[in-house]
């Protein structure tokens, strides 16, 4: 089984065994829930892992930093950044949100530059079933700045994993 593969069904089996961690809080609510961590999974066929851990800091706002791993090889750091989100319909456990990113690279789904930063905006959306398994869902823009030139492109971003 690939890497990939393996931390895919990891990040799975935790949250499908784990009814500890959904004692946070009720599914619909936006009560008891304030951290959500997600892996991209569109991202293991690059093969990279990137995992964003979503804090909310406020009732509508969150902070997430995002970390990627390299798996083509010896596992490595691939990117990192950072996005600062407000929920603007609905609650931060169900509901759209506005997000803003910075990540070092190219910012794109597949993150074929390292060189540079990028820095883009997205709509979006998230879903938190009952006990807590989450998805989320957004697309936007981003400009990547390779150090002399600016590059326009778009950000989309797929996310699955489990609130607490």
């Amino acid at each position: 089984m690939r890497p990939a593969s393996l931390l895919l069904s990891a990040v799975l089996l935790l949250g499908l065994s784990s009814p500890a961690l959904a004692k946070g809080g009720k599914g619909g609510g936006g009560g008891g829930r304030k951290v959500a961590v997600l892996l991209a999974p569109a991202q293991l066929t690059v093969p990279q892992a990137e995992l964003t851990v979503d804090i909310k800091v406020a009732p509508r706002t969150s902070v997430a930093p995002v970390i990627a791993l390299d798996l083509s090889g010896p596992i490595r750091l691939g990117h990192f950044g950072g996005q600062l989100r407000h929920s603007f319909a609905g609650t931060w456990e169900r509901g759209a949100f506005l997000a803003a990113e910075v990540v070092t690279g190219d910012g794109s789904w597949k993150h074929e530059d390292s060189t540079g930063v990028a820095f883009g905006g997205m709509a979006g959306g998230r879903y938190t079933f009952t006990p807590a398994l989450t998805l989320e869902g957004g697309i936007g823009g981003r400009v990547h700045w390779d150090g002399s030139k600016a590059w326009p492109g778009a950000l989309v971003h797929l996310g699955i994993g489990w609130s607490f």
